[in-house]
């Protein structure tokens, strides 16, 4: 997730003419919040691809590690790689250690390693797991690789390495085939905010200040947002911004029927510690025409862990859930398909490694 800090401060040029000392005096209170709220959640970082999460779990002294940094594991094959289930940096533990590759786990429980010259920009999986896009320095583009046949599609947009630097936060945001994606930095504050179809070689400029949420194939919609102190803007392509009466960032991809998002629930109250908070449930709003909403409460996720991310639509009902320990001694994240009907949910896998973990399917 991209810093709120910086979001805040970006939005706060937005506002209009208000009492200065009231405003800042909230202000600095939401922010502090906010923080807090997302710091309970999950530590966001780097980038998401198209239903891809990224991030940091809080686990600075992790009890178990079910695959040790110090494993060696088979480089990628260029063919017959089984569709990924999730990717994972494994965490430093020493000063002496360098940044380690990227490791891509199979549902079949294969593990490889991505080439360290693959994952200095910024990496994406399809949300089926059957595709990676990954940018090529040599290239100067981002490249999408079909991991089953090993062909590959070179996007038209070219991009030199340093919009990929460690201090320029960006976002890949793919479709469900990985032809068409979104590539963002800053969330769309900074160049590029761009939507790529890597099939019809379009490149094409996205507003300015919007944050990708979802990308479908072809012509499908396109999903941005972007949130305000208060209260946030969606806006599928083609139709009119729509408000919702929360700040967040935590939204579903696009449900299949082109027009219904989810989001975890949250409350709000100035007078309390800290001030935003979730409350448990699933909420789904008509991403076009906006008006009523569906609270459900979530329920099948142990006390223990704290629902953090959607992400894809494994059906028409069933949205991903990324839940995180609300402690650093806390059991392992867990992913889970939750029914948006009756916010039932069951589980699908553990996260495999308490570095930075990717997560096809989600949106960060």
């Amino acid at each position: 997730m991209n810093s709120l800090r910086e979001d805040l401060h970006a939005l706060a040029d937005q506002a209009p003419a208000v009492d200065l000392a009231a405003q800042a005096v909230r202000g600095a209170r939401r922010r502090r919040a906010t923080r807090l709220a997302v710091a309970i959640a999950a530590a966001t970082c780097l980038v998401a691809g198209g239903g891809t999460v990224l991030f940091q779990q809080l686990h600075p002294q992790p009890p178990i590690v079910l695959t040790p940094p110090e494993t060696t594991v088979s480089p990628l094959p260029s063919e017959g790689v089984g569709p990924i289930e999730q990717a994972y940096r494994p965490e430093c533990r020493t000063t002496t250690c360098t940044k380690r590759a990227w490791r891509l786990v199979t549902h079949d429980g294969d593990t490889y390693e991505l080439p360290a010259t693959l994952g200095t920009g910024p990496l994406a999986v399809t949300a089926d797991g059957r595709r990676l896009a990954y940018y090529n320095s040599k290239q100067r583009t981002i490249v999408v690789r079909d991991l089953a046949s090993g062909k590959t599609w070179k996007s038209p947009l070219k991009q030199p390495a340093e919009d990929f630097s460690a201090s320029n936060e960006r976002t890949l945001r793919l479709s469900p085939s990985g032809l068409r994606f979104i590539v963002s930095s800053w969330g769309g504050r900074r160049e590029p905010n761009k939507l790529v179809d890597v099939e019809r070689g379009t490149v094409s400029d996205l507003p300015r200040g919007w944050w990708p949420v979802s990308v479908s194939d072809g012509s499908g919609p396109v999903v941005l947002a972007k949130p305000y102190e208060n209260t946030s803007q969606v806006w599928v392509l083609g139709h009119e911004p729509i408000t919702i009466q929360d700040f967040t960032y935590d939204y579903s991809t696009l449900a299949p029927d082109g027009r219904t998002l989810a989001r975890l629930g949250q409350t709000f109250d100035e007078n309390r510690e800290p001030m935003v908070q979730q409350d448990g449930t699933i909420v789904i709003f008509d991403a076009v025409q906006g008006g009523h909403e569906t609270r459900t409460p979530i329920s099948g996720i142990p006390e223990e862990l704290h629902p953090s991310r959607l992400g894809s639509w494994l059906n028409a009902t069933e949205v991903t859930v990324v839940a995180v320990p609300e402690s650093s001694r806390g059991p392992t994240s867990m992913v889970y398909a939750m029914d948006v009907r009756t916010g039932k949910t069951r589980e699908l896998f553990a996260l495999r490694d308490y570095g930075t973990t990717l997560v096809p399917g989600l949106v960060r």
